[in-house]
Parts: structure tokens; C-alpha cells; sequence
């Protein structure tokens, strides 16, 4: 996955059945999506900077008009373009952007975000995850518990592999948003999938996970064994606040 982190097919599976999907970036169509979706987000283009002419897209993803229209349908549904006649394809501005939308997450790149960026993340988390981790504790099925302390399992065994941690950390907060039962909720666990995804792009190149990452996570198991409701949400609150910490540290270093 470019700019991501690299997991298994079953990782994959696993995932999209929780509700974390990306636009497929096979196909020519799905390379004129992430292409012009990457070079808006980036600043490639910037808002209110016309696209180029269809002629060159083709030219340039060796593709079809229709694939190209097409893919202007997608990046206008995700609030990124706006096409009106004889004044052609435009670049929105960022505000009209869907930033909830995971393909846009995903483009987002991590050296150009700021400390304030990163705030707002984590306080979508922290809005969000709590609540989500107490309803599950109450209302999981034997099989959801199962699958939520598999996850954490796989985290402790593979603190030495960086992106086989994160593969198993994102499985297991989006097993804690499947296993809520409340299907507005649940759906609000592929966006902060995305969000905490683009938490770990932010850590590319550490040499090893903090100490302690795994095992920050065993009180949440514990409690939703226990159909401990208030006791998850304050052990999710624990995980959240040290993600806060360690990229703020991050970002300190980022600013020097």
C-alpha cells in the first residue's frame, strides 16, 4: 500500500470486513483517482488551480477518456474537484475537502502536516474510541472477544516487527468498533482506522515499537472480558493519551 504499512492478504480481509477500505488503486482508473487525488492533497495542484486538459491525463496514465471521467466522478464525491462547463476541472478548496474520507487520509502526507493537524486527530479519537470500547465491553459476543484478544495476542508477539504491530494494533481497534452494536458507531470505525493508519505513517522510521505498546493495550482486553464498560472506556482514554504523547514527542523532534 503506498505510503502505508505493508500487511498480509488475511490482514487485508480482515480489515475491509470491519469496514477499512480503500478505492482500489489497480486499473487505470484507480491510478487516476490516487494520482490526481495525491497530487491535490500534497499541493501539487493547488485550490482553485485548473486541472490539466483530459488530453494530458490520458497522455499521462496511458488511459481512456471515460477512465478519466470517471475518476473525476470519484475525487468529486470525495469534495476534491468541481467541474463546470466551458470552465472545466478545478482543485476545491481544502475546507470543501472531505478529510474524514480514507482515500484522503491516505494522501495526506505525513511531512506535511502540522502539530495542529496531529491535535485534531487525536481528538477525534479521544471523542470517539472511548465510548466505543465501553459498548463493546457490554455488548460483544463471545466470538468479538475472541477476535479483539486474538488481535492484542498478535501485537505482543510481534513488537519486533513494526508493521506486523501495527497491522494487529489497527485490527484490534477496529474489532472494538465492529463489536459495539451500534450501527452508527461501528461506522465511524474505518474513519479513525484511517485516522490511527495515519499515526503510524507519521512514525515511519522508528527502529522499534515504544515499550510497553502492546501491554498499554491489556487493560481494554481485560475489561471487555469482564463486560467491564467503564473500566474499558478509561483504559481506551490510557491508549489514546499515550498515542498523544509519543506524537507530540514526534513532533517536537520534527520541528528542531
Amino acid at each position: 500500500m503506498n505510503g502505508g504499512v505493508t500487511r498480509t492478504q488475511a490482514d487485508v480481509r480482515q480489515l475491509a470486513a470491519f469496514g477499512w477500505r480503500r478505492y482500489p488503486s489497480t486499473g487505470i482508473h484507480g491510478r487516476v483517482v490516487h494520482g490526481i487525488g495525491r497530487d491535490i492533497v500534497s499541493g501539487a495542484l493547488a485550490p482553485g488551480e485548473r486541472l490539466p486538459p483530459e488530453s494530458a491525463l490520458i497522455a499521462r496514465f496511458n488511459g481512456s477518456r471515460t477512465a478519466i471521467r470517471e475518476a473525476m466522478k470519484v475525487l468529486v464525491a470525495k469534495g476534491l474537484v468541481e467541474a463546470r462547463q466551458r470552465a472545466g476541472t478545478r482543485v476545491r478548496p481544502r475546507a470543501d475537502w472531505n478529510l474524514l474520507d480514507p482515500d484522503v487520509l491516505a494522501w495526506l502526507s505525513p511531512d506535511a502536516v502540522d502539530a495542529e493537524v496531529v491535535d485534531h486527530l487525536i481528538e477525534l479519537r479521544a471523542l470517539v474510541e472511548p465510548t466505543a470500547a465501553r459498548l463493546a465491553a457490554e455488548r460483544a459476543t463471545d466470538e468479538e472477544r475472541h477476535v479483539i484478544a486474538a488481535a492484542y495476542e498478535r501485537m505482543q508477539q510481534d513488537e519486533a516487527d513494526i508493521e506486523a504491530f501495527y497491522a494487529a494494533d489497527l485490527v484490534f481497534h477496529l474489532a472494538i468498533f465492529a463489536a459495539c452494536h451500534n450501527e452508527f458507531i461501528s461506522r465511524l470505525g474505518g474513519v479513525v482506522g484511517s485516522v490511527i493508519e495515519f499515526g503510524f505513517r507519521l512514525q515511519t522510521g522508528m527502529e522499534k515499537i515504544p515499550p510497553g505498546g502492546a501491554a498499554v493495550h491489556a487493560e481494554i482486553v481485560a475489561c471487555i472480558r469482564a463486560r467491564d464498560g467503564a473500566g474499558a472506556e478509561v483504559a481506551m482514554r490510557a491508549v489514546i493519551e499515550r498515542a498523544k504523547r509519543e506524537l507530540a514527542q514526534l513532533m517536537e523532534k520534527r520541528s528542531r
